[in-house]
C-alpha cells in the first residue's frame, strides 16, 4: 500500500512539473532576468522555508554531518544545474521531438541505474522477482520516451518545420544533437544522484527531528533539497548573471515599471513555488517505497512528467494541425509510460 502512495506523489510531482512554465509565460522581462529570479524562488526560497516548517531539524542535520557530503551533495546539485541549461540546445540541434527523447531518455536511465550500480547492488536487485521487475519497468519508460520522441518528430514534419521551428534554413545536426543531448541527459540525472549523495543528510534530520517519527520520515528528504538545489541555483544564476549583464537585461526592470514588476515577481516566485513542490512530492514519495527499489523513482518521475506534458500539451492545442497517427503515436507513449509505473509498482 506504501508503494501505491508513493506512486500517487510521484504522479502529482509530476503534474506539477509539467504545470510550473505556465505562470512564466506571462512574465515580460528577457528569459535570463525572469530564470534569474525564478531560480531564487525554487532554488532557494522555496526549498529553506518549506523545510524549515516540514522538518526544523534540517539545519542542524545539515551542519552534523561529514564535509564530503555536503560537497558531493551540492557538485551533484551543480552539475544538474548546468544538466538543465544545456537541455535548450539539444532542442536547436535535433528538434523538440528528437532532443526531448534523447535527454530524457538518458536522464531517466542514467539517473535511475548508476545509485544501485554505484552501491554494487544491482545484480542483488536483479536476482529476485521484484526487483526485476523494477529494472523491467526502468527500461519500459526508456521506451516510451522513445515513442514520445518519434511523435514529436512526426509533429514537426506534419508542420513542416525545421529542427529549430523555423521555415528556413534548419540547424539540425545529428552530431552535435546527440553529442549534447547526452551531456543534458546524464548531468540532468545528477538530480538522483546529489539525492542519493545526501541520505545521511536525510538520516540525521530524521534522527534529530523533535517531531512526530512518522513526519520525520516523510520528509526528511527536504533536508537533502537544501543542498542539492543551492548547487543548482550556483550555476543557473552566475550563467543568467552573465546573459543579463552581456543583453543589458536588468533594463527591463525600469521599462516593465513598479506595478507591472511586482506582478512578474509574484509569476516567478508562483513559477517557482510549483517547480518545487516537484521535488518536495519526489522526496516524500522516495520514502514510501522500499529502500531496496528506492532507486527507479527517478524513472517514474520522469515518466509522469513526460504523461502530463503530452497531456497538457494536447489539451492547450500544441499538438492542433498534427495528423491522427501522430496523436495515436503520442497516446500511445503516453499509455506505455503509465504501464511503466503499474509494473515497477507491483
Amino acid at each position: 500500500m506504501d508503494s501505491l502512495y508513493g506512486i500517487m506523489l510521484f504522479a502529482l510531482a509530476g503534474f506539477v512539473s509539467a504545470a510550473f512554465y505556465t505562470p512564466l509565460k506571462y512574465v515580460g522581462w528577457k528569459w535570463e532576468l525572469m530564470w534569474m529570479f525564478w531560480s531564487l524562488s525554487a532554488l532557494v526560497l522555496c526549498p529553506t522555508i518549506i523545510a524549515s516548517f516540514a522538518i526544523p531539524s534540517c539545519w542542524e542535520a545539515v551542519g552534523a554531518v561529514e564535509f564530503d557530503v555536503i560537497f558531493s551533495t551540492f557538485v551533484y546539485g551543480a552539475l544538474w544545474g548546468i544538466g538543465g541549461l544545456t537541455f535548450g540546445l539539444s532542442m536547436r540541434y535535433l528538434g523538440i521531438g528528437l532532443g526531448t527523447a534523447v535527454a530524457l531518455g538518458f536522464c531517466a536511465l542514467v539517473g535511475t541505474l548508476i545509485p544501485p550500480i554505484k552501491s554494487g547492488k544491482i545484480l542483488e536487485i536483479a536476482s529476485d522477482r521484484s526487483g526485476l521487475m523494477v529494472l523491467i519497468g526502468v527500461f519500459i519508460c526508456a521506451l516510451g520516451i522513445a515513442i514520445n520522441g518519434v511523435a514529436g518528430m512526426m509533429k514537426e514534419r506534419d508542420g513542416g518545420t525545421s529542427a529549430d521551428g523555423d521555415n528556413g534554413a534548419s540547424e539540425f545536426s545529428l552530431a552535435k544533437g546527440f553529442a549534447v543531448a547526452i551531456i543534458a541527459g546524464v548531468l540532468s540525472a545528477c538530480m538522483s544522484l546529489s539525492m542519493d549523495a545526501g541520505k545521511p543528510i536525510a538520516d540525521k534530520a530524521r534522527a534529530l527531528a523533535l517531531i512526530d517519527p512518522a513526519r520525520a520520515e516523510l520528509f526528511k528528504n527536504s533536508a537533502i533539497l537544501i543542498v542539492t538545489l543551492l548547487g543548482g541555483f550556483a550555476t543557473n544564476f552566475l550563467w543568467c548573471l552573465f546573459l543579463s549583464v552581456k543583453n543589458r537585461s536588468f533594463t527591463d526592470l525600469k521599462a516593465s515599471g513598479a506595478a507591472k514588476n511586482t506582478g512578474y515577481f509574484i509569476l516567478c516566485a508562483l513559477g517557482g513555488l510549483l517547480w518545487y513542490c516537484q521535488f518536495f512530492l519526489y522526496g516524500m514519495g522516495q520514502t514510501k517505497l522500499a529502500e531496496k527499489y528506492a532507486f527507479a523513482s527517478w524513472a517514474i518521475l520522469m515518466a509522469f512528467v513526460i504523461v502530463f506534458a503530452g497531456v497538457i500539451g494536447l489539451l492547450i492545442g500544441e499538438w492542433k494541425g498534427s495528423s491522427k497517427l501522430t496523436k495515436a503515436v503520442l497516446w500511445l507513449g503516453i499509455l506505455v509510460l503509465a504501464s511503466s509505473t503499474f509494473v515497477m509498482s507491483i
